[in-house]
């Protein structure tokens, strides 16, 4: 179906742009939310008699957006999740999850304006996910999906290649120190064997 945008929507078109969207979600979501109108001739002519008050409300939400952004933009937040000793959590964190933690801390989000990059988080760790406030303006916070236990919070080990680095050189280490700890080959073993010990030809 044809719509009438009535405010600039990412990937979609800007205002006054005439469009064609599936009908359910023009019904169900755009039509609702005051974000578009059919494509009729009636209102087309409504929209141009709106048009210069249609575009101070999409500049006043836009503004809006850019102080949400400023006060999200790089911010940490914590969720903690039951999961096993290796991180694996009992669940997931998705959108809804994400914004609850958000709101919680005082702050205005709708899990449609959340985005997982990964996907739905399903081990402990630091993420990232990208808010779309506005067709304009996106920020990105940190997550951090954190292990919930009897006695309290345990917080993920933060992964940087520092961290990486020493891991691979642990790993390094430890196969020096078992292959040290073995004979080179049967006939180094027999030659410091003493002579009465070792095996005739």
């Amino acid at each position: 179906m044809d719509v009438i945008l009535l405010q600039k929507i990412r990937n979609l078109g800007d205002l006054g742009d005439t469009v064609s969207v599936r009908a359910g979600y023009g019904r169900n979501y755009l039509f609702p939310r005051g974000m578009a109108l059919p494509a009729t001739k009636s209102n087309l002519a409504v929209f141009e008699e709106r048009r210069a008050e249609l575009q101070a409300a999409s500049q006043e939400r836009e503004d809006r957006a850019k102080l949400r952004a400023g006060q999200l933009r790089n911010k940490s937040f914590t969720i903690a999740m039951r999961a096993s000793d290796e991180g694996k959590l009992f669940g997931s964190v998705g959108p809804q999850e994400i914004a609850q933690a958000v709101v919680d801390e005082g702050h205005e989000l709708d899990p449609r304006e959340v985005t997982l990059t990964e996907g739905t988080i399903r081990q402990t760790g630091y993420y990232i996910a990208e808010l779309t406030l506005h067709a304009e303006v996106v920020c990105e916070v940190e997550i951090v999906v954190a292990q919930q236990t009897d006695m309290g919070i345990n917080m993920p080990v933060r992964v940087t290649e520092d961290t990486e680095a020493d891991a691979t050189a642990e790993e390094v280490e430890g196969e020096r120190v078992e292959d040290a700890g073995e004979p080179a080959d049967a006939s180094a073993t027999e030659a410091d064997a003493p002579i009465g010990e070792r095996e005739e030809p």
